[in-house]
């Protein structure tokens, strides 16, 4: 008979137990303890910024820090492992949710493994690609600086279950970003906020980051501020030439026909009064 090893052997008893008690219900053994949750994620990459529908996509690294009293064991008894790692679907989890989320499709890989101590201290960390709504302003595209919001809280409990906090208070962790070929960033923090309502007497934790980006220029002087620039010369030169000239004509022909083409490469925003116009546009 094959010998079943000790890692095996302690999961088995860690999950077994667990199932018993139920996933259900914060692991605590008093009702009015709370939990602590600390919450973090790594910027990877940002995908796209739309300006039309105004949603900014990212592809992060989401960490769950958490203490579960019930995932606790001896080691001495399991040949001294210190650290197991399970399904995340057989234990109990926090149930953090983007506020501002502006896709229903939004995508988090939960069936991410979790990473449990000795002590009970588990880690989660899986991948998701955060679709959220941000309020855009091109008013100075191709030079201007954006500032997005992701939102985050329990979509269940209130303050007085949870005591939600950041992993790093700078805002995002960045050792593994992508660098961006549209988009440089100028700053990344965090903040913490406590509600109460006039319904309830519960305070309501959200994790707030903030990412403010600026565009790359370089791209857009070749294909935006240059031909404008040119096309600007041309107009001097339409008005050189004389009225009985065929190059009249034709020049302004062709000036019309680029102009239509730069204007493809401005964002169609829908922009209210309060976000602006481009104002290149109303130069042009």
């Amino acid at each position: 008979m094959v010998q079943m090893s000790h890692e095996k052997r302690l999961i088995r008893d860690l999950i077994g137990n667990y199932s018993e008690r139920g996933k259900m219900g914060r692991p605590v053994q008093d009702q009015n303890e709370t939990i602590t949750i600390f919450y973090g994620m790594s910027l990877i990459q940002i995908l796209d910024l739309d300006e039309k529908n105004q949603i900014l996509s990212t592809n992060v690294w989401a960490t769950y820090n958490w203490n579960d009293m019930y995932l606790r064991w001896n080691e001495s008894e399991y040949g001294n492992i210190s650290i197991v790692r399970v399904n995340s679907e057989d234990i109990w989890k926090p149930d953090i949710k983007l506020y501002n989320y502006a896709d229903t499709r939004l995508e988090e890989k939960r069936e991410a493994l979790c990473v449990i101590s000795s002590t009970g201290d588990v880690v989660w960390i899986p991948q998701a690609v955060f679709k959220s709504s941000c309020s855009i302003d091109i008013r100075h595209f191709p030079f201007d600086v954006q500032s997005c919001l992701l939102k985050f809280g329990s979509w269940t409990y209130d303050g007085s279950n949870w005591f939600r906090d950041f992993l790093w208070v700078s805002g995002f962790e960045m050792n593994d970003y992508i660098t961006s070929n549209e988009w440089d960033i100028e700053e990344s923090t965090a903040d913490r906020n406590v509600k109460y309502y006039p319904c309830c007497p519960e305070p309501y934790v959200d994790l707030v980051f903030k990412l403010v980006i600026r565009r790359k220029v370089a791209f857009y002087n070749y294909i935006l501020i240059l031909p404008c620039v040119l096309l600007s010369s041309l107009t001097l030169v339409l008005f050189w030439l004389p009225p009985e000239s065929p190059a009249k004509m034709q020049l302004g022909k062709v000036r019309t026909i680029c102009l239509a083409l730069v204007s493809t490469v401005v964002p169609r925003a829908d922009c209210s009064e309060g976000n602006g116009k481009q104002l290149k546009v109303k130069f042009a």
